[in-house]
Parts: C-alpha cells; structure tokens; sequence
C-alpha cells in the first residue's frame, strides 16, 4: 500500500530536521568544550597585574597591544579588552588589553580663585583634568571657588600636572543655617550630581553602584536619599544627599 505524499514528505521533514539539530548540537559541543565556555570579566579600571590574574583564574591568556589616554583611570590601568566582557570564548583564548597611558602629559592648571563653580568645572575639564570633591567652606563670597587641591594640598595656577590629576575644589558658601531644596538628581552622571549639590549647598554623602558597571563615569543616578519633592524635600544647608548609580 502507498503512503500519502503529505505523509511521507512530513516523515521526510522531521528527519531532515532531527539530523540538522544533531549537527548543531554536535559542533556547538565541541567549540564550547559541552558547556565550558568561559564569560570575559570586566577589567576596566585594573591594573595589569590584576587584570591578568583575573584572566589567568580564568584559563585565558592576555597581551597587551596598546595605549590611550582616558580620563579618570590610573595610569597604566585596563581601558578596554578585546574580546569585550561578557563575551563568551574557549579556555587559553587570548584576550587583548589596551592601556592607559603611563606617562601622562602635564597640562598647565587654570585659575580657579574667584570663579563660579561651573566656570571652574569647565575650565578644568577643558584642560583634561578631573574634578574631585567638592568641599564647602564658611565664607562671605558665597557659592564661588576659593582654590583648589591637589591631593590635599593647595594647586596653583600655572602648577604643572598630569593631565587626567583629580583636583578638589573649596567653594565659599554662607548660610549653614537655612533650608534648602534638594534637587532631583536622577538621571545625572556623578560629575553632574556633584555640581548640582554643590550650588543647592548640599554635600555629597554616600555613593552605591548597582551591579557591574563597566565605566563609572558614564553611570547614572537611579536613585537618591532624601528624594526630590514632596514632604521633606527641605533639608538643611550642608546635609548630605546618598546616590545611587547603574549603567
């Protein structure tokens, strides 16, 4: 007795298709090593010592193939890695690093005495430097910057620094006795927020990252306390605002 067409193309196409799914699985078995792939980590911001151990942990190899210059890093700090993490690849692959660069140019620093808080922010950050922390003084010439430090010490105008040196800012402020609003922060990179806090004089209290973050610099706020708005949205002057940040 003959079969069916329909039925015996059907046959036909289940098996044709039952044979490609072994294939399939077959080859995803062996470059995988049947399940033994390994995730890259995230290494932006390590040192090459660390960097590596972290690879090496991981039965991977590592090369350096080049340098950059990137704000906020340490020299010689990991910038990115290639393949990018979370890449799936096969132990002993080579990962291959680029640097930030050690020997860094020095960049003259600007004036900053006498200058508004975001004038100053410009300025520097136009010179390829990094604003640090933001540290309120009681004085008459109110929200405007009186100096800035270099870790811990008085900076100069025309002092010569590595270019990407994180430099603190003393800003005047007068009224340690009033209410101010808090400002709604959510959205902001921590750069923003500091200003922001800054002019409403508010400090900056604590700081939380929010699962892997690959480039703190780019990281938004997600969350603050005390909120914006609403009943006790007026703290007092000085008091410190927690964030919270995720990429």
């Amino acid at each position: 007795m003959m079969q069916h067409p329909f039925r015996r193309f059907l046959m036909i196409f289940v098996g044709v298709n039952a044979v490609l799914a072994l294939i399939v699985w077959a080859v995803l078995g062996w470059y995988t090593s049947h399940g033994d792939a390994i995730a890259v980590p995230a290494l932006r911001g390590l040192s090459i010592e660390d960097a590596q151990r972290e690879l090496e942990e991981r039965g991977l190899q590592v090369m350096v193939v080049d340098s950059v210059f990137a704000e906020g890093l340490d020299p010689a700090a990991v910038v990115m890695s290639d393949p990018e993490p979370g890449f799936l690849v096969k132990s002993g692959r080579t990962v291959y690093l680029t640097l930030n660069l050690s020997d860094l140019p020095s960049m003259p620093v600007p004036n900053l005495t006498d200058l508004s808080l975001r004038k100053a922010t410009m300025d520097l950050t136009n010179k390829g430097f990094v604003v640090g922390q933001l540290i309120m003084k009681p004085d008459l010439a109110h929200q405007v910057v009186l100096g800035g430090q270099y870790k811990g010490r008085e900076v100069l105008a025309g002092q010569m620094l590595p270019k990407g040196s994180v430099i603190d800012l003393l800003v005047g402020f007068n009224n340690s006795d009033s209410l101010v609003e808090v400002p709604n922060l959510t959205g902001l990179t921590l750069d923003e927020a500091r200003i922001f806090l800054a002019e409403s004089s508010l400090s900056l209290g604590s700081v939380y990252y929010m699962g892997s973050i690959a480039d703190s610099t780019q990281a938004l706020i997600v969350r603050q306390r005390p909120t914006a708005g609403g009943n006790g949205s007026q703290i007092r002057a000085l008091d410190f605002v927690d964030l919270w940040l995720a990429d």
